[in-house]
């Protein structure tokens, strides 16, 4: 393209007293001041188009130096978007045929592939040889076609319908969901006069607005009977408002259809009447109080209950009936939406024994109340309750007897399969220590088999005796070593991901145990710990004495737990059943896995209670472990919350006896 210098081709004024060069450079001058790109366009005689020159502002707005800039053999230039050539290009044509101003909108596409809008407006001019020149620009308005179409998208895509109308209540605009509430046509809505859309003699919106004295500065409410075009009428609900430009009045107007909302209306009327019914009719006590307790309205059923007439109670209390401490106070009540339950033994005036179960609902307040209210559902279950214990006494029975029997059984599968694995294992490792040579490191290896092996030797033997119900020989046990020990042979068999951290404040400890079934009991706990990690983690194994004061601390320490339900004492044998005058060894193993939640504490004791999946446990480990640590004199307990881990304790009373090696 060639490219003259500034606005060479350009015809100045052919006025004698004016310089044409100083006229070129003062239009020059000030198209650079625009933001715009300022051009110049030929067509020859045989219809070719060419741009003699263009601004070198094309490099900031296209992203193409004006040289670089390429035009189609048909004219078009190379910027253009396909889909506009054709157009672009018979706009051109129409203006080089009627010598008319060129005004036209199209895309072009930069070079950093960027889609961007530009609005030509030119003048065309035929030369003496024939040649049409156009002098033009092209206006870059791409933030306002977008602005424009992101306005006509959220117009259209409102739920609701959006008019706007002339003084004279004649509709200039509307949105698609007008248009479709209506049964408009795409095209119908503009001068159409809104009285054709409400039924006959309804205020217009002009007549609304000039009603209201404060129209002009909020909009004006108004429900009415809307038309479709095919004479169907709907509630509508609309609001106007006026704007005012250039001095001239429009009036807004958005409106729903409401039928749905009118249909609810009547269902809820509907359901409240039906309430009503149910609260006066319904076999169980129904009873409305206050944060505090005062009973607001209640029930014929509740009367009932409570031996007392209506307005009596009205105003009462229900503490009155109710024993203070079974109510929860008002910051442990639910929040709306979730139900609590209690059994509680009422305080009735005829003195009879009776048991209520009282289901209470926190509800929100009304407008004109000051504070929600709590909604009881109240059953007698006196009868049922009775039954109800007699009958899980039964079932407890029959389930215990049961689970006896079953692990008697599979204990006795456990024995002979582990001990024909555990035989060859334990013979060879024993031949291999007695008869072959072996360095410092491999014999240590050698040596933690055999361990292993005769520990999980007894715990086949400890299964079996829990199960039979066979006692064992206990004895003085070195605690301190075999804490040391395992704690060693953990921190050599978990993987290296998980950090074993080893804190024993005891020197000496001596308790009535026996190794075997302590080392059973490490083992598991700490099999556990790694289940929770995940593999991946911090295990920190203590060991602590407590003397009186200690335990007295660790005592009021597990209470404070317990009340705020993170913590979960076996029940038969809680930490406040230790003799607080005796000296007792600590053992905690803690973990920084997963955690527990409150039910799951309650039961991991039980015997088949497993979290594992299905084949990957028992639920007899932490049943087995319980059932030694309590024939040891001892006690178990756990802290525990989802997500931060758990913490298990192990007291043992200390014995003043010497001690028994662990077995080898």
């Amino acid at each position: 393209m060639t490219r003259p210098g500034p606005f060479a081709p350009l015809h100045p004024p052919a006025d004698e007293d004016r310089d044409p060069a100083l006229f070129c450079g003062v239009r020059a001058d000030i198209l650079a001041e625009l933001d715009c790109l300022s051009w110049q366009r030929e067509m020859l005689a045989d219809g070719t188009i060419r741009y003699p020159w263009i601004s070198e502002k094309t490099a900031g707005t296209l992203g193409v130096a004006p040289e670089a800039l390429t035009v189609s053999a048909s004219g078009a230039l190379g910027v253009i978007h396909w889909a506009d050539r054709d157009t672009y290009l018979a706009a051109i044509r129409e203006s080089a045929r009627t010598l008319s101003p060129c005004r036209s909108d199209f895309r072009v596409v930069t070079a950093a592939d960027e889609t961007r809008w530009l609005a030509e407006s030119s003048r065309p001019h035929r030369m003496a040889d024939g040649r049409i020149v156009w002098d033009g620009v092209w206006l870059d308005n791409t933030r306002q076609v977008r602005a424009e179409f992101h306005h006509q998208t959220l117009m259209d895509h409102a739920q609701d319908c959006i008019f706007i109308l002339s003084d004279d209540d004649r509709v200039t605009w509307c949105n698609s969901a007008a248009r479709r509430e209506f049964g408009l046509g795409p095209n119908e809505g503009p001068g159409l006069p809104f009285a054709d859309l409400i039924e006959p003699g309804t205020p217009s919106p002009v007549a609304l607005v000039a009603a209201d004295p404060d129209a002009p500065d909020r909009p004006v409410e108004n429900e009415m009977m809307g038309r479709r075009r095919d004479g169907s009428r709907f509630p509508f609900e609309m609001t106007v408002s006026e704007l005012r430009s250039d001095g001239r009045l429009s009036l807004i107007v958005i409106g729903r259809d409401i039928t749905r909302r009118r249909n609810a209306e009547r269902k809820m009327a509907e359901s409240e009447r039906r309430l009503r019914l149910t609260f006066v009719t319904a076999a169980h006590g129904i009873v409305v109080v206050t944060m505090d307790g005062t009973i607001r309205f209640c029930n014929p059923a509740f009367e009932s209950m409570a031996s007392d007439g209506y307005s009596s109670l009205l105003g009462t209390n229900l503490h009155s009936l109710i024993p203070n401490e079974l109510l929860p106070p008002p910051s442990r009540i639910p929040p709306a939406g979730m139900s609590f339950a209690l059994l509680c033994s009422p305080r009735l005036a005829d003195g009879a024994e009776r048991h209520w179960r009282m289901t209470g609902t926190r509800y929100p307040s009304a407008p004109d109340e000051p504070e929600p209210s709590l909604l009881f559902f109240i059953e007698d279950v006196t009868e049922t309750t009775r039954i109800a214990h007699e009958r899980r006494q039964l079932e407890l029975l029959l389930h215990e007897g049961q689970k006896l029997e079953a692990l008697g059984r599979l204990a006795g599968g456990i024995a002979h399969e582990l001990n024909n694995m555990l035989g060859p294992i334990l013979m060879g490792a024993e031949m291999i220590a007695r008869t072959a040579i072996l360095d410092e490191r491999n014999a240590e290896r050698c040596r933690r088999i055999i361990d292993a092996s005769k520990n999980s030797r007894d715990i086949v033997r400890n299964v079996l005796a829990y199960c039979r119900k066979e006692s064992k020989v206990l004895g003085p046990v070195d605690l301190v070593r075999v804490f040391d020990d395992f704690a060693a042979m953990a921190a050599l068999t978990l993987p290296p991901s998980i950090r074993v951290v080893r804190r024993r404040e005891v020197e000496q400890a001596t308790i009535i145990g026996d190794a075997g079934q302590l080392q059973q009991v490490l083992l598991n706990l700490i099999n556990n710990a790694r289940d929770a990690m995940d593999g991946h983690g911090t295990l920190t194994l203590s060991m602590i004495e407590l003397d009186p004061t200690g335990l007295a601390a660790l005592i009021a320490a597990s209470r404070e737990r317990q009340a705020e339900k993170s913590m979960s004492d076996p029940p038969f044998n809680p930490l406040s059943a230790l003799s607080p005058n005796a000296h007792y060894v600590k053992i905690s193993i803690a973990d920084t896995g997963s955690g527990m939640d409150a039910a799951t504490i309650a039961r991991i004791f039980d015997p088949f209670f497993t979290t594992k999946p299905v084949g990957q446990g028992t639920g007899l480990g932490l049943s087995v472990v319980l059932n030694l640590i309590k024939g040891m004199g001892g006690v178990i307990s756990v802290e525990s919350r989802p997500g931060e881990g758990s913490i298990f304790r192990v007291v043992l009373p200390i014995s003043e006896q010497e001690t028994i090696a662990p077995p080898m």
